[in-house]
């Protein structure tokens, strides 16, 4: 019940969070029989929230064990999550690992699927790291606990964000087929091997991969794409599309067109100091009237509440410093002071009498201004960007657009 009422919520927040959750492959994932969720991890518990989220079938993660108290080990459990300890949490807590992982092999055995995350380590950068040899060692420390007759299989997927900080940027998730766990022993090496890298050859086209330095540009194509093309012209499969865009960006022909003009428009947008621009090419290419409507509408959510969630965004910002978990965090953030401040707002106005459906009529405010999802400093530096610089930023973005239809799509 707990898991059930939490996966709602969640859902509701991600949808307000991001503008969209583009899902494919979905229907590749086994309704039933144990399952091993292998995911990248690009940003902290964002993607188990995500998961949990656009699965049909229940999801058991593996946490962190620094993050769990006993205090509240009812909720850990209510929440199907599992500890797992690392060295540096001391050998105390490392002892408790043989219990943790008894419990997955269980759950696992009793036809219920686990989330893993094999690069091991959480990076905010598009590209999969290596694979670890974790989840094999999970998979075969499994199979001695299966009924008979019963398959272990292991389910890659890939989560591709634009900017997971950003609210009101896209997620695009590509599943691929599942694959059953071949007979082995977690001391078998070379079967670890031949695993690891059938997991990591999987889970590889799933991800777009982008150099370091190439990054900002891919991001500016990424997002005319997704928010100038595919919003209109809907392709079967976002991610090949994407991968498209990086391939041409880093080695096609026209790259060299491509980066130059996406670099005009990273600079262009750097002039004006409004850097976050570069995820919102459709705001760039509005004009002043309806950057306006949007301005107004903004502000009347930010004066009726909004201003203490970006408060509180901005606190988050600056005491967590590590960009991974910057996203979730706020995104937690959301989720817990937009219901606060509707209940206090609710118990207020029942104290003086006032009639509960102003709570209703509040709430619909903030889902209407939560929909306009950039942030108002945002819209009103693009009202003010100089003429000149918004007139050439959005025929590059037009020019940059019609190369993405011609030459690579």
């Amino acid at each position: 019940m707990m898991y059930a009422f939490i996966r709602l919520w969640a859902k509701i927040f991600l949808r307000l969070y991001f503008r969209k959750t583009l899902v494919y492959g979905a229907e590749k994932v086994p309704a039933t029989g144990p399952l091993i969720l292998a995911s990248n991890h690009p940003s902290a518990f964002m993607e188990a929230a995500i998961l949990a989220t656009v699965m049909k079938r229940p999801i058991h993660f593996l946490v962190r064990g620094d993050m769990f108290h006993p205090r509240f080990k009812w909720l850990f459990d209510a929440t199907k999550q599992i500890p797992i300890y690392r060295k540096k949490d001391g050998i105390t807590n490392l002892r408790k690992n043989a219990s943790s992982f008894d419990l997955t092999y269980r759950k696992l055995a009793e036809g219920e699927s686990v989330l893993i995350f094999p690069e091991a380590k959480t990076t905010l950068e598009k590209k999969m790291r290596p694979i670890q040899r974790g989840t094999a060692h999970l998979a075969f420390g499994t199979l001695p606990f299966l009924k008979n007759g019963s398959e272990l299989k292991v389910q890659p997927v890939g989560v591709n964000y634009m900017d997971p900080r950003v609210p009101g940027t896209d997620v695009v998730i590509r599943f691929t087929d599942a694959f059953v766990v071949a007979e082995g022993t977690r001391e078998d090496r070379d079967t670890i091997e031949a695993f690891t890298d059938q997991l990591s050859n999987a889970m590889s086209p799933l991800i777009v991969q982008v150099d370091d330095s190439l990054e900002k540009n891919y991001d500016v194509l990424a997002a005319i794409y997704l928010r100038m093309i595919d919003d209109n012209t809907p392709e079967p499969d976002a991610v090949q599309p994407l991968h498209k865009i990086s391939n041409v960006l880093q080695h096609g022909d026209v790259s060299i067109g491509l980066q130059k003009d996406s670099d005009i428009v990273l600079k262009l947008l750097k002039a004006s100091k409004n850097p976050e621009a570069v995820y919102f090419p459709d705001l760039v290419a509005l004009n002043k009237f309806g950057l306006a409507v949007m301005a107004l509408l903004k502000l009347v959510w930010l004066v009726a509440g909004g201003w203490i969630w970006r408060l509180v965004r901005g606190i988050i910002f600056n005491k967590i410093r590590t960009n991974t978990f910057q996203g979730p965090t706020s995104l937690g953030a959301m989720m817990v002071v937009m219901p606060l401040m509707a209940l206090i707002l609710l118990l207020i106005l029942m104290l003086f009498g006032v009639p509960g459906w102003y709570v209703l009529f509040w709430l619909f405010v903030m889902w209407l201004g939560t929909l306009i999802r950039p942030a108002l400093p945002l819209i009103l530096k693009l009202i003010m960007m100089n003429s000149n610089h918004k007139l050439e930023t959005r025929n590059k973005i037009i020019a940059l657009r019609k190369q993405i239809e011609n030459h690579i799509l």
